[in-house]
């Protein structure tokens, strides 16, 4: 059997390996004769980054899907069903991508649960891809025969492996593929990638319960774990290849092309499974990849008090006596340099010092090192969570390296283990207040105590009209609303770490009596 060019200068056992996958999955003729691939399957997401702890993944969606891809071009046609957990909703929706361009039709965003039928941005595309890629030993093994494949050979790494090969595609991390001693078929791919805030983190994707497809042999299971903790299992009803692919199946419908810049482009391609737990879970805004606020510069709350507004979350700004303090510092380091740039333009002559986080959430702390990198601050969090921010700061990021990685600083992290009291420029407190909440451990709000605002992240979105009784996420107003009587705050105005929506019109405050009516009262 002869294969990719470039294969053949890693030497004779290079050749050897690739030749006996090859021929344990059908062979080569079988391999490359299949020209689409088929698959309907079930199965479950986790997020290893949204448990009540830093230790604890939490279960976001159960799904089924359809997927015809193309087993050599970059197309592929995805039918999904998915009941998320974090926001109970029902998602339904039909995917097309071919190359930089796709569509989508349906329910896709679990907090705004309308159809859509919009065309998508080419990292999405791109994502979507490259998770297919990772997830089908039969695309995998197609790139493995191809005239320009840029491989090496890798040593066995326990006594139940062969030896490994290692794919390096231009603009993504390399993928090792290892293959079972008894069977010489693909039992696991390895890849590290970048997740905010945790940097480099081992993903692997398990290929299990192989069987007859036609000539081939194909896995029904794929399971894939991020830094050991299982995050994603399915299980594959049925599998079909093709000789042939048809333009047809992956025709996009004639819309306006959205293209992305090259950074969002990659970002999708090192990140891949970072984001692809949230797209399962369905929300859409990391497929949006946003890079700016959606305001020039924040926003005036009340005398002293300012926000960033963000295309889902946002920081809070608090004027200091001689400093400022952020709370919230969301996303991931794109993002994060402009919101940053928006706090410190906040109350000019006065330095960022603090930054307070909500929760330990990924979303809400994706960008902690971009703020912590100029040095000289101190992150304030919950006392529970401090170990986990404390690894945050320590960890390498060199598939990404961001500006912490190339200047180490050394950061200071403090817990709050009930309440913490500082004061502010308007004469005023800024309170930090530990609360009980069945979203996360370790969770605190923000009390202003001059304008009577209490700031919290994920327990709820602030609407821009008065909502319906009962109509909070569970018990998390209820909580909320608890702990503020509790605590005999003087609240006027709740705002969020995410603006809410009433489908027309955003809000990221509202007046406390909204919270209570949402809360049950």
């Amino acid at each position: 059997m002869t294969v990719g060019a470039q294969t053949t200068s890693g030497g004779a056992r290079l050749v050897s390996v690739i030749e006996q996958l090859v021929a344990a999955m059908g062979g080569k003729g079988a391999v490359e004769g299949a020209e689409t691939e088929a698959i309907t399957a079930d199965g479950w997401r986790l997020h290893p980054g949204w448990g009540t702890d830093p230790g604890k993944p939490e279960k976001v969606a159960e799904f089924s899907y359809t997927l015809l891809e193309d087993t050599v071009r970059p197309r592929y046609r995805l039918a999904l069903k998915a009941h998320t957990y974090l926001v109970p909703t029902e998602l339904n929706y039909l995917e097309v991508g071919n190359g930089s361009i796709g569509h989508v039709n349906g329910i896709d965003f679990m907090f705004d649960p309308r159809p859509v039928d919009v065309s998508i941005p080419s990292w999405r595309v791109a994502t979507r891809q490259r998770h297919f890629d990772l997830t089908s030993p039969l695309r995998l093994a197609r790139k493995l025969l191809a005239s320009d494949a840029d491989l090496t050979l890798g040593i066995a790494d326990n006594e139940h492996s062969t030896d490994s090969l290692i794919l390096r595609e231009h603009g993504r991390p390399p993928v090792r593929m290892h293959m079972d001693q008894g069977t010489g078929l693909l039992s696991r791919a390895e890849v590290t990638e970048e997740h905010s805030p945790l940097g480099d983190t081992l993903v692997e994707v398990l290929f299990s319960d192989y069987r007859n497809v036609g000539t081939l042999q194909l896995p029904y299971r794929v399971s894939i774990r991020v830094n050991g903790v299982a995050v994603h299992d399915e299980v594959r009803a049925s599998i079909q290849v093709n000789g042939r692919s048809s333009d047809a199946d992956f025709a996009v419908p004639d819309q306006a092309v959205i293209d992305g810049s090259d950074h969002q482009v990659s970002f999708g391609q090192y990140s891949t499974e970072w984001i692809m737990t949230y797209v399962f879970s369905g929300v859409r805004f990391y497929f949006d990849l946003q890079t700016a606020p959606v305001s020039q510069g924040a926003v005036d709350i009340a005398p002293g008090v300012k926000i960033v507004l963000g295309p889902s979350h946002n920081t809070l700004v608090v004027e200091m006596p001689d400093h400022v303090v952020a709370v919230e510092a969301p996303l991931y380091d794109e993002y994060t340099r402009s919101a940053l740039t928006q706090v410190k333009a906040a109350f000019p002559g006065k330095p960022l010092k603090k930054v307070i986080v909500t929760h330990f959430h990924y979303d809400h702390v994706g960008g902690i090192r971009e703020f912590v990198a100029d040095g000289g601050l101190t992150v304030l969090a919950a006392q529970g969570p401090v170990p986990f921010f404390e690894k945050v700061f320590q960890g390498p990021h060199t598939v990404h390296p961001d500006r912490l990685e190339g200047c180490p600083v050394q950061v200071a992290v403090e817990g709050v283990i009930d309440s913490l009291i500082l004061p502010m420029a308007d004469g005023g407190n800024l309170e930090l207040h530990h609360i009980r909440s069945d979203h996360a451990d370790g969770m605190l709000i923000v009390y202003l105590s001059k304008p009577k605002i209490v700031f919290e992240s994920d327990i709820w979105n602030p609407t821009p009209q008065m909502p319906p009784p009962n109509s909070g996420r569970g018990r998390l107003p209820i909580q909320l609303r608890e702990a503020i009587e509790t605590l005999h705050l003087e609240v006027d105005t709740v705002v969020g770490g995410h603006s809410g929506t009433d489908g027309k019109t955003m809000a990221h405050a509202a007046p406390f009596r909204y919270l209570k009516t949402a809360a049950g009262l």
